[in-house]
Formats: structure tokens, C-alpha cells, sequence
């Protein structure tokens, strides 16, 4: 990722002295490294992001044990289209993508998960189960949505929610940005980033494994929307990005049956672009597909045995 001098000297800094810390107290060290790794950001919102946000109507509620902020516009009763955005983001980040939606005669739904946005209610801890657990719940609350939106993290934890559903209430479509499609990547990435020791780096994963009483592996989003085979996938990535790599959405495309991926070369992480919200949009609203975008039509099986070395796990 991104990082600026300061921000990777301080990062090694605090990996020195976990370091240090597990040689004495390595349960202990594991949970810390677990809260830094969770930790979410501090809000930075923008006077424009904050001004749309205020188009909405803010809904502030619990979704099982954790406090959220709910986005609504468009009338109640319509058809409904969830918006999960990415870590670090806020609802501001749809604000190109709202109007239309609304305009076509759609409800549109985005949250802020803990630590996000305006809300800063509760811990400021986020994991990807969090955010599908706090997904599940919206679709749980509000019915089956016509469409799911996710950008990056959002996108992730949309995949880990329709993976979870019954098949008769999954959305028709799916619209995955820019998103990781395994979380140990993430985990390795993190790694690096503090200098851990290996044997430290192991200890905190055997502490997440305890935690969601599963295997890492088993975290693997690409696997799993191998399942998702009834809904409509579009799966949109920069070529060149480096805040997560390409491999990703080739991975998510290499399982994913029937799915699209439209590559936006030089749209960024964020993918911004105005051609992107439009294919969106267009997706959203009429399941048209880009013409650019490339199709699977032989899809991997998620069980193959061997299915690691024909996709690139290596990282």
C-alpha cells in the first residue's frame, strides 16, 4: 500500500517492540497485534462528501453487536440497492452513484460501519466478518436487495454475505471494486509492513484462527463466490493499482461462474472515473454489461486440490 516515510518508519518502530513484547508475553502480543491490525482510521470527511451525506436520512441502529449508521434515500417500499464501500471510506463515496440510482426508481441503502464516517459510536475494531455479519443483517432487516455494490473491503465482505444466503434470497446482481479476494494476503501484507518475526506473525494468525474458530484458508473470497453462480458478477479492477493487486479480480474471475471483469487502466483504487460509474450504474439499473468487460465461462472448482497453483496464490 501507499505510505509515506513517516508512516512506514513508525510502523517498523511499533513491529520492533511487538517483537520484543512476544519474547515475554506472546498471547498478550498476539491480541495487540490483532487490535492495531483492526483499528480503524480516523474519519477524514470532506466538505462535499459531508454535504451529500446529509441528503440522506440518517438511521443510527444496532446490527447484532455492533453500532451503525444507515443511509437511506428513495422511496420506502421500492426496490433496494445496498452499498458497502471500502476501509477508511464513507458513504460521501457514492455520491456519483446515488442520484441515478434513486432517479430509476430504486430505495438506496449505504452504511457506516464501527469507526467509519459519522459513526463513532462503540469500538473503533473492523474485520471482514464484522462487515458481512452487519451486511447479513441489513438484508435480514430490509428484505432480499435487487443489487449489491461494494467497493474494496465492502466488496469482500458483499462476497462472504451472498456466499452465506440461502440462494433464493441473493441479489441478481453483484458489483465487486477494486476488492481483495483472500485474507491472507492482507495478513502477509500486515507482516511486512511491522517487520514481524515469523514466529510472531504465526502466533497472531493461530490467535485470528481461535477467533473465528477456522482455518485462514478458509477465508478465501475468490473460493467462495465459486458458490454464487445465480448472480449476476461484475468485477472491476485497475490493471495497474497497488493497493490491491490485479491478481485479485483475476482470481475472483478465474472462480466465479458466469462473472465479467472490466479492467479501468489508471482509475485507481478509488475508481473514480466517470466511465466506471457510468458502466455501474449502467449494470445496476439495466444489467447491461461493458462491452470491454471479459466473461467466464469455464469457472474453477473452489474443492480442486490443485486449484492454488492455477491461480496464483503465490504472493
Amino acid at each position: 500500500m501507499y505510505r509515506s516515510v513517516f508512516h512506514r518508519i513508525a510502523l517498523r518502530i511499533v513491529g520492533f517492540f511487538m517483537n520484543l513484547y512476544a519474547v515475554l508475553f506472546p498471547k498478550a502480543a498476539a491480541h495487540k497485534a490483532y487490535q492495531i491490525f483492526a483499528r480503524t482510521p480516523k474519519p477524514i470527511l470532506r466538505g462535499k462528501e459531508l454535504q451529500f451525506m446529509e441528503t440522506a436520512r440518517q438511521v443510527p441502529r444496532r446490527a447484532g453487536e455492533h453500532e451503525i449508521l444507515e443511509y437511506h434515500w428513495g422511496e420506502e417500499g421500492n426496490k433496494w440497492i445496498l452499498l458497502a464501500y471500502g476501509w477508511g471510506y464513507n458513504a460521501g463515496r457514492w455520491r456519483h452513484f446515488v442520484p441515478q440510482l434513486v432517479e430509476a426508481g430504486y430505495r438506496v441503502i449505504a452504511y457506516d460501519p464501527p469507526g467509519h464516517g459519522l459513526n463513532q459510536r462503540g469500538d473503533r475494531f473492523l474485520n471482514a466478518l464484522i462487515n458481512k455479519n452487519i451486511q447479513l443483517d441489513l438484508i435480514k432487516t430490509y428484505g432480499t436487495p435487487e443489487v449489491v455494490i461494494g467497493h474494496s473491503f465492502g466488496g469482500a465482505s458483499a462476497v462472504m454475505a451472498l456466499h452465506d444466503l440461502p440462494r433464493l434470497q441473493r441479489p441478481k446482481r453483484l458489483v465487486v471494486m477494486a476488492s481483495f479476494s483472500a485474507t491472507r494476503p492482507i495478513f502477509d501484507e500486515y507482516r511486512r509492513a511491522l517487520g514481524l518475526w515469523y514466529w510472531v506473525h504465526l502466533n497472531f494468525i493461530r490467535y485470528i484462527e481461535q477467533m473465528i474458530h477456522a482455518p485462514l484458508e478458509s477465508l478465501d473470497m475468490a473460493r467462495q463466490s465459486a458458490a454464487l453462480d445465480n448472480v449476476d458478477g461484475l468485477l472491476i479492477h485497475d490493471p495497474f493499482e497497488k493497493v490491491t493487486r490485479f491478481k485479485h479480480a483475476e482470481r475472483y474471475h478465474s472462480y466465479w461462474p458466469g462473472s465479467a471483469l472490466l479492467r479501468a487502466p489508471h482509475a485507481g483504487h478509488h475508481l473514480g472515473k466517470p466511465e466506471v460509474t457510468d458502466a455501474v450504474i449502467e449494470f445496476a439499473i439495466q444489467g447491461k454489461l461493458p462491452q470491454a468487460a471479459t466473461f467466464n465461462t469455464a469457472p474453477l472448482m473452489a474443492g480442486h486440490d490443485l486449484v492454488r497453483y492455477f491461480v496464483g496464490m503465490e504472493h
